[in-house]
């Protein structure tokens, strides 16, 4: 929900636009309003269980191989509840809006350029201004 890649494309037969996931798409902004967002749950399915595979096998590795990881109990809670309010607050910014969610995108695009999203990054919006204005 923190990092994820940008990518500009152009919709075939349709606008262009900044979508958002790796390695696959899973939110592009809606083409029926202005504000809305569609989301494809496919996709962000696929992404979470490869970021779940590649994490766990990374403190497997780490754990197994490295030193022993001691999970303290206070550490535990504090990230669980960043964990919690981060996804309240993603779930909040969907519900307000006029989101659409399918199972899979159903449109082709072109990729003309991609970068690395995070929080206060406005790269991709300057990108996106350069690229088409």
């Amino acid at each position: 929900m923190l990092i994820s890649k940008w990518w500009i494309v152009d919709v075939v037969d349709g606008t262009d636009g900044i979508m958002y996931g790796f390695p696959f798409i899973y939110k592009s902004p809606a083409f029926y309003s202005s504000m809305a967002e569609a989301y494809f749950v496919s996709e962000f399915i696929a992404d979470f269980l490869i970021y779940f595979v590649i994490i766990i096998s990374l403190f497997y590795i780490i754990n197994r191989f490295l030193f022993e990881i001691k999970n303290r109990k206070i550490i535990s809670v504090i990230l669980y509840i960043i964990a919690a309010l981060l996804l309240i607050l993603k779930l909040f910014l969907i519900s307000i809006s006029d989101s659409k969610f399918s199972l899979k995108r159903d449109f082709d695009i072109e990729i003309k350029q991609t970068g690395l999203e995070y929080p206060f990054n406005n790269k991709a919006f300057k990108e996106f201004q350069h690229y088409y204005y």
